[in-house]
C-alpha cells in the first residue's frame, strides 16, 4: 500500500546539452560524456553461494555470485560467511594463528579480510588477479534488490534477509558507529515513474527498495510531481535508500588493510588445490565458475556512460525508472528493469543495463546500447536529440 504524501520537487537536470552522436549514431566521447564503461557482474542462478566445507585439512568458505547486488548484500553475506567459518573453526579446534587466504579484492574479499582481523586472525593475505577496474569499483552503489537471479519466493526471502542485515550495517556506517568503516554512505532520494503500460514517460517500476520500506527500515514511498530545470515534469514516486560511494568505500577498505598490514597480492589462482593455507575464503566473483566448478555462475553485463562537467552538489538524487520515449515503439524489456538510471557517483553516470549471459564482447551491441542509453536520457531530462 503506497502512503500518499504529495510533493512537488524541483530538481536540477543532468547536464546533457553537450552530449553528441557521430554520423553512425554512436555516442561521442567529449563534452558531457567522459567515458564508456562495460562491467560484468558475477551473477549466479538462484542465490549467491555462501557455504563452508572441509577438504582434507583445509577449510574452504565460499562467498560469491551476488550479481549486481554485491553492495546491497555485503554485510549480511560477510556475517553469514564468518559465522559458518567460526562454526567450522570451533569444530576442528583451530586457533587464531591459522593461515588464511582470501581470494578476490572486491567488496566481499576486502570486507571478509577486515572481519577476520577483527575476529583475531592475523596470518592473512588477499590474493587477486587485479585490484582496479573491478566490478565493485564500477558498481553504482544503489542499495536495492534489483540485480539477482532468485528462482522462487524462498530464495527471494533469504536474499531479502541478507539485504536487511546489510542495510543495518550501512545505517551504522552513516552514523559513524560501524566497526570497520565509517564513510561513503548516506541516504538519498530515488525517483521512479507512476505511468501505466502503454503510456508515454516514466512508467511504474519495481525499484528494489520495496522490501526495506515494507519492513519499516526505510520510508514508505510518496507520490508527487518532479520538475526538472529544463522544464519537463513528471508524476513520480519518491523513495529513500542508501547511496554507497563505492570508490570512497573501497579506498577506505584499502586504507584499513594497510593499517592492519594485510597484504593484497596480485596473482592468478588456477585451482583452489594450489592454495596451501589452512583456510581459504573464495570471494572470486566470476572466477568462481572455474575455481569451484560452479556452472550456475555467469556474467551479467552492465553499461555505463560516465559523465563530466556535472553540478553534483545539485544532483544528489537517483533516477531509477522504466521509460517510454514519446513516439517510440513500446518497450519490450522486463517490467522490473529500469531504462533511465542516473547515479551521482564520481562525475555522475547513466546506464546500468542488465544483459544476462553476456561477456561484453559484442561491440556492435554495446555501441547500440550506449546510443539507446544516451538518447533516452536526453529525452527524459528534456534535451533535444
Amino acid at each position: 500500500m503506497i502512503h500518499l504524501a504529495p510533493f512537488y520537487d524541483q530538481l536540477e537536470a543532468v547536464q546533457l546539452g553537450d552530449a553528441h552522436f557521430d554520423a553512425q549514431g554512436r555516442v561521442v566521447l567529449g563534452g558531457d560524456i567522459d567515458r564508456k564503461t562495460i562491467c560484468l557482474r558475477p551473477m549466479r542462478k538462484g542465490l549467491p553461494e555462501i557455504s563452508a566445507e572441509r577438504i582434507g585439512e583445509q577449510i574452504r568458505v565460499h562467498l560469491y555470485g551476488h550479481g549486481g547486488s554485491g553492495w546491497t548484500l555485503l554485510w549480511g553475506s560477510v556475517n553469514k560467511a564468518m559465522a559458518l567459518f567460526e562454526e567450522r573453526a570451533r569444530a576442528h579446534k583451530l586457533n587464531d594463528q591459522v593461515s588464511v587466504t582470501v581470494i578476490g579484492a572486491g567488496c566481499m574479499g576486502k570486507a571478509v579480510a577486515l572481519s577476520l582481523y577483527q575476529a583475531g586472525y592475523r596470518n592473512l593475505r588477499v590474493v587477486a588477479e587485479k585490484d582496479d577496474g573491478i566490478a565493485s569499483l564500477n558498481s553504482t552503489g544503489y542499495l536495492a534488490m534489483v540485480s539477482m537471479a532468485t528462482e522462487n519466493k524462498s530464495e527471494k526471502k533469504e536474499a531479502e534477509q541478507l539485504a536487511i542485515e546489510t542495510l543495518k550495517g550501512y545505517q551504522k556506517v552513516d552514523k559513524g558507529t560501524h566497526s570497520i568503516i565509517n564513510e561513503g554512505v548516506h541516504l538519498i532520494d530515488v525517483y521512479s515513474g507512476l505511468g501505466k503500460e502503454g503510456e508515454e514517460g516514466p512508467l511504474e517500476t519495481y525499484t528494489g527498495i520495496e522490501p526495506f520500506a515494507e519492513a519499516g527500515l526505510l520510508p514508505k514511498p510518496e507520490q508527487g510531481v518532479v520538475k526538472f530545470s529544463t522544464g519537463v515534469n513528471y508524476p513520480m514516486q519518491k523513495f529513500r535508500t542508501y547511496f554507497m560511494d563505492t570508490a570512497v568505500i573501497m579506498a577506505a577498505f584499502d586504507r584499513e588493510l594497510r593499517t592492519r598490514n594485510i597484504p593484497v597480492v596480485r596473482g592468478t589462482i588456477g585451482s583452489l588445490d594450489d592454495i596451501k593455507t589452512d583456510v581459504v575464503f573464495n570471494c572470486s566473483g566470476l572466477g568462481a565458475a572455474k575455481l569451484n566448478h560452479d556452472d550456475r555462475v555467469y556474467p551479467n553485463m552492465g553499461l555505463l556512460l560516465e559523465l563530466a562537467h556535472q553540478p553534483l552538489n545539485k544532483l544528489d538524487y537517483i533516477i531509477y525508472t522504466r521509460y517510454q520515449p514519446p513516439g517510440a515503439p513500446k518497450r519490450a524489456s522486463p517490467v522490473d528493469k529500469a531504462d533511465i538510471y542516473f547515479m551521482p557517483r564520481r562525475g555522475g553516470l547513466l546506464g546500468a543495463t542488465f544483459i544476462d549471459h553476456n561477456d561484453g564482447s559484442d561491440n556492435a551491441l554495446n555501441e547500440a546500447l550506449f546510443t539507446r542509453i544516451l538518447r533516452e536520457n536526453k529525452q527524459f531530462f528534456g534535451y533535444s536529440l
